[in-house]
């Protein structure tokens, strides 16, 4: 349970800094340095296809990777198993698990895309 809580805590931190670094880039490429505005950044979605976009790209971003973490440490506790039949059992267990995650999570962002992509798309027309 507390190498879960450290691929938890881990992944939320390396998250923030993917957050971080992306907030910052869209900083520096509305002001031309030294915090001297070019254009007009508002900040907000006015689009409503746009707004369902990006928050699901970073929900389903992060579920993804909380996936990947899965299959890593189902890995880790197949290689470390030494034999023991109920740990190598647990252990496919796991990474079963984290794949079917990664399905899931691949297929709903396929759904995501063709809902918002299409039907709120022809809303808007």
């Amino acid at each position: 349970m507390k190498i879960t809580n450290k691929l938890v805590a881990t992944g939320l931190f390396a998250d923030a800094i993917i957050l971080a670094s992306n907030a910052s880039a869209a900083n520096n490429a509305s002001t031309g340095g030294f915090g001297t505005v070019v254009g007009t950044p508002t900040g907000v979605q006015t689009d409503l296809e746009t707004a369902i976009m990006s928050i699901t790209n970073y929900i389903l971003g992060f579920i993804g990777l909380v996936a990947v973490l899965v299959i890593i440490y189902g890995g880790l506790m197949y290689l470390t198993a030494a034999g023991n039949d109920d740990t190598t059992a647990k252990a496919r267990k796991t990474i079963s698990s984290g794949i079917i995650g990664l399905v899931i999570c691949g297929l709903a962002f396929a759904m995501v895309q063709i809902v918002a992509g299409g039907l709120l798309a022809n809303g808007n027309e």
